[in-house]
């Protein structure tokens, strides 16, 4: 039993050094053990690369079938204790993403135990059958999805141009034109060369090559702080800005002709996540989609950077129409009138 936890944490981690940090052992403890499941199994694991560790082929197809062994021999141990089990969750996708549906998911599976990672698309895809995850947001979706997976398209992530109010107001009248947009200063995403990086595409309809990318940056993140302090724009999913939305710090800038969305798939592992904790995920995946929008204002009323001096809302708006105004209070006979309303003379000072 300790030789397998030893193993599906070097899976976990992706390294020997990672695994014995977290069990707490010397990382030839780990080898060790490693090395003794091997010669047990007849085959080869793991792959000791420059990258760290992967599983093989082999690996790939044992590592699903250990980890429901020793989820259920842990479950067993604690049914024979008396205690409820303790179920485990791993929660993988973009940052944005987790954030938000992990905190929309903990009051609705109080009992379980929740683990997020912050993974690009492009390694959803690649790792879907690494068994390093239990649940995927994939935006766009997964093709290599295994059998055993789930996938509920539940949506679509919308995409838009933001900026701090103050460059907004300078850019006014909206919205804008792409040939108003080609030379504003972006924040886009990282150009990086060799594997240790996955590659990033904020999908923006203006192609990489045909705008000024004045910062690049690697997560969504990363651009926001920087769109924060500076006069910059980014062009990023509603959700991963919409709390600098509700807060006043950025607003959107909206451009002709474009309309940006991507369809939000959630995949489950159905060997290893209930029927209930699915549907739990799959409702607060579609909770979160929809409140993407809700920090969007009255369409007739100009954003807080775009307002005149002196704007005030109307009272009117909301009325029904041909609603008739609220009359003015009858005044209250017996209150007293000041002496030039009853026509006698001023009092001097």
């Amino acid at each position: 039993m300790s030789d397998l936890n030893t193993l599906l944490a070097v899976q976990r981690t992706g390294s020997i050094s990672g695994a014995g940090r977290e069990l707490r052992v010397t990382p030839s403890q780990v080898s060790k053990a490693i090395a003794r499941l091997e010669r047990h199994f007849g085959v080869r694991l793991l792959l000791r690369g420059a990258r760290g560790v992967s599983p093989t082929a082999a690996g790939r197809q044992v590592l699903p079938r250990i980890a429901n062994a020793v989820a259920e021999l842990r479950a067993t141990a604690v049914a024979g204790r008396g205690e409820s089990p303790t179920i485990e969750l791993t929660i993988a996708g973009p940052s944005y993403l987790v954030s938000t549906v992990l905190a929309a998911l903990v009051g609705r599976v109080p009992s379980v135990r929740l683990r997020a990672l912050d993974l690009p698309p492009a390694h959803l895809r690649a790792y879907v059958a690494e068994n390093l995850f239990d649940v995927a947001l994939a935006p766009g979706g997964v093709d290599n999805r295994p059998a055993a997976w789930s996938v509920d398209m539940i949506g679509f992530c919308r995409s838009a141009l933001f900026a701090r109010p103050a460059v907004a107001k300078r850019l006014a009248p909206l919205p804008l034109t792409a040939d108003r947009v080609r030379p504003l200063s972006f924040v886009g995403p990282a150009r990086v060369s060799g594997e240790r990086f996955a590659t990033v595409s904020d999908d923006c309809p203006l192609p990489w090559e045909k705008r000024w990318i004045a910062v690049e940056a690697q997560t969504v993140a990363t651009a926001l702080e920087v769109v924060l302090c500076s006069e910059h724009v980014v062009f990023c999913p509603v959700l991963a800005a919409a709390r600098h939305v509700a807060a006043g710090e950025l607003v959107e800038l909206p451009v002709a002709g474009w309309d940006v969305q991507e369809p939000l798939h959630v995949l489950c592992n159905g060997d290893r996540v209930l029927s209930r904790v699915r549907q739990a995920v799959v409702r607060a995946a579609t909770d979160v989609l929809r409140r993407q929008d809700g920090a969007r204002r009255d369409p007739q009323a100009p954003s807080a950077a775009l307002r005149p001096r002196g704007w005030r809302p109307s009272r009117a708006r909301g009325r029904a129409d041909g609603a008739k105004s609220r009359a003015p209070p009858e005044r209250d006979p017996r209150r007293r009138t000041s002496r030039r309303a009853r026509g006698g003379p001023r009092r001097r000072r």
